[in-house]
């Protein structure tokens, strides 16, 4: 049995890494389990319960999520166990760990992040990997750096539990270039390019379902589409060209149009729309509403004045998570063509 730790620098994509390459190895009948041995208790953490949620159902796991992600700490107090209660904290750490990894071929444990640029988050990626005798994958949001002098250092500490990074998000019109610049500056330092993957708008985006509850609005066609995936946003309020033509600028978009502009309603609804969000508290004519349901295309009605309706937006779009099965189907077409299975199993001594 195995096991591989993905930490990163910043939110970069661990847990899509983790429920697509376990979903994959599922496939080839690899007995796969998760494990995120530490969370932070923090106003600035994200519940690590929705990760691993997502994660316990798309592997099938039968675990509670509190047997999946045992660990929830201060980051004074991990800290603490860290630096001063470490026989605890690696003996809590070796039980919790034994439950979930009896019987299975390989354990996929989701690291913190802020990897290099936190003393805390670092000394826990040493420790935890240290003590569980885990290999290390470092994920990677693309910037024009890639702090490769900062990685260099963590590499030469980790030594050959270090499998290799993934740089993950780059611009499609420069994958090409940034793929060979990142091997080559990496391979200076030793270290090894499992995936340069590039960025796509479905991971990106955001369910109806998402949008509904960001806006609180009311969905009143087509519930049943709550988690199709808006990859753009369009406003039709903004401008006097309310004809197809307009609409037709962006696909799988959700369309943010006053409630009194059927005009611009309808003609959102012939184009390649994935739900209509209508503001000022004005329910859709009969016509639209007809028009809707012949599409199966959700109508949210908000009583936001669509000023007030894009800033609820914009903070759902930040708040997106990998939690949809979708986004992990199609992330697992962009691993099959960007990431190197072949090392990854060569390096763990799985048998593809």
């Amino acid at each position: 049995m195995v096991c591989v730790y993905f930490t990163s620098r910043e939110a970069a994509g661990k847990t899509a890494l983790c429920a697509t390459i376990g979903k994959k190895l599922l496939k080839e009948n690899k007995q796969v389990s998760f494990f995120r041995p530490v969370r932070l208790s923090e106003p600035s953490a994200m519940d690590g319960y929705k990760d691993t949620s997502f994660i316990k159902t798309a592997l099938g796991l039968v675990e509670p999520v509190d047997t999946l992600s045992p660990i929830l700490l201060f980051r004074r107090d991990l800290w603490h166990n860290l630096t001063t209660d470490v026989d605890n904290f690696q003996r809590r750490l070796k039980q919790a760990y034994t439950t979930i990894a009896k019987g299975k071929d390989l354990v996929l444990m989701e690291g913190l992040s802020e990897l290099g640029t936190d003393k805390v988050t670092t000394e826990a990626c040493y420790q935890i990997t240290d003590t569980l005798n885990a290999r290390v994958i470092i994920v990677l949001r693309y910037s024009q750096t890639l702090a490769i002098p900062e990685l260099s250092e963590i590499s030469q500490r980790l030594g050959q539990k270090l499998i290799g990074v993934v740089v993950n998000n780059i611009p499609r019109s420069k994958l090409k270039a940034i793929t060979e610049e990142a091997k080559s500056l990496f391979q200076k330092e030793g270290i090894r390019v499992l995936g340069c993957l590039p960025e796509d708008r479905t991971l990106l985006g955001v369910t109806v379902g998402e949008l509904v509850k960001s806006l609180n609005g009311e969905i009143v066609t087509s519930p049943e589409a709550e988690n199709e995936i808006v990859e753009n946003i369009m406003l039709g309020a903004m401008t006097p060209d309310s004809g197809i033509d307009y609409f037709e600028r962006k696909a799988n978009k959700a369309a943010i149009i006053r409630g009194d502009r059927a005009d611009m309603q309808l003609a959102a609804l012939q184009t390649s729309t994935k739900c209509l969000i209508l503001t000022g508290n004005v329910p859709p004519s009969s016509l639209i509403l007809n028009e809707a349901q012949s599409k199966s295309i959700p109508i949210i009605v908000v009583k936001q004045d669509t000023k007030s309706a894009i800033l609820d937006i914009e903070v759902a779009l930040s708040q997106s998570k990998f939690h949809s099965l979708k986004k992990l189907e199609k992330f697992s077409q962009i691993l099959d063509q960007y990431f190197d299975f072949q090392l990854f199993y060569h390096e763990l001594g799985l048998k593809s």
